[in-house]
C-alpha cells in the first residue's frame, strides 16, 4: 500500500506541481481567492488569543499562523486556507509580484485537492482537521515556489512539512481548530525556509512506509496525486 525508500513517484509528481505553469482559470481562481482572504482580513474583529500571543509580530511564520487563523473562521474545513495564508504572508516578506503570489496560491490549493482526494474518507475526517493536516503539504508547495527552491529542496521542504501534519478533528470550528490551521500555514513557511538551508528529509514523506499516508490515513491512492 504504502512505498518505501529512496525515490517516491508521489513525491516526483508535488515537486514538478510546485514549478508547473499554473493554468489560466487557476490563477483566476487564486486571483480571486487571494483577494477575498484579504478583504476578509481587514474587516474589524475582536482580538484573538493568537493576536495577544503574536502581539505585533512581522516575520513571515507569525504572520501566516495569524493570517491562517482568521481565515480559519471563514472556512474551516478548506485546505486551501493554509496555502492561501503562507503564500500572503511569505509573498509580502518578499515583497513578491501578485501573479507570483496567485501562481503559488494556484499550486498549492491544487497540490493540497491532490492529496485530499488520496487520502479522504469518513475515518479520516472523524480524526483529523483536513485544513492543517493536508493543508501544509499545498503551502509548503508554495513557499517553496515562492522562495524559488529547486527541486531537491523543494522534495526535502514538503518531507520537512509532512512530519509537522497534524490537526484534530473535534477542533475544527472551534478557536483551537482554527489555531491548528494557522500553524500549518506558518509551518510550511518553516520547512521551506529549513529546506532552503540545507535540511534534509526522506524521499518518501508521503507514500513512504511510516510516511504522512501511513501513519495518518485509512486509505491511500497515490494515482490520485500522479495521475
Amino acid at each position: 500500500m504504502h512505498n518505501s525508500a529512496a525515490h517516491s513517484a508521489v513525491s516526483d509528481a508535488f515537486v514538478a506541481l510546485a514549478a508547473a505553469k499554473p493554468g489560466v482559470r487557476e490563477l483566476e481562481a487564486a486571483r480571486s481567492a487571494v483577494a477575498n482572504a484579504r478583504r476578509f482580513a481587514a474587516q474589524p474583529r475582536d482580538v484573538s488569543p493568537l493576536s495577544n500571543m503574536l502581539g505585533q509580530a512581522t516575520d513571515a511564520r507569525s504572520r501566516a499562523w495569524q493570517f491562517g487563523a482568521t481565515l480559519a473562521t471563514l472556512n474551516a474545513g478548506s485546505t486551501a486556507t493554509p496555502v492561501i495564508a503562507a503564500a500572503l504572508a511569505l509573498g509580502a516578506s518578499l515583497e513578491a509580484a501578485e501573479e507570483d503570489i496567485a501562481a503559488a496560491v494556484a499550486v498549492g490549493t491544487r497540490a493540497s485537492a491532490r492529496l485530499a482526494a488520496a487520502v479522504d474518507d469518513e475515518a479520516f475526517r472523524a480524526r483529523w482537521n483536513v485544513a492543517a493536516s493536508l493543508g501544509i503539504v499545498g503551502a509548503t508547495l508554495a513557499a517553496a515556489r515562492l522562495l524559488g527552491l529547486d527541486a531537491l529542496r523543494t522534495r526535502h521542504a514538503l518531507g520537512i512539512a509532512a512530519t509537522q501534519a497534524a490537526g484534530l478533528a473535534h477542533n475544527v470550528g472551534e478557536v483551537m481548530g482554527a489555531l491548528e490551521t494557522g500553524k500549518a500555514a506558518a509551518d510550511a513557511i518553516e520547512a521551506a525556509l529549513l529546506a532552503k538551508h540545507g535540511f534534509t528529509s526522506a524521499a518518501a514523506s508521503i507514500d513512504g512506509r511510516r510516511g504522512l499516508a501511513a501513519l495518518m490515513a485509512y486509505r491511500f491512492d497515490a494515482a490520485a496525486i500522479t495521475a
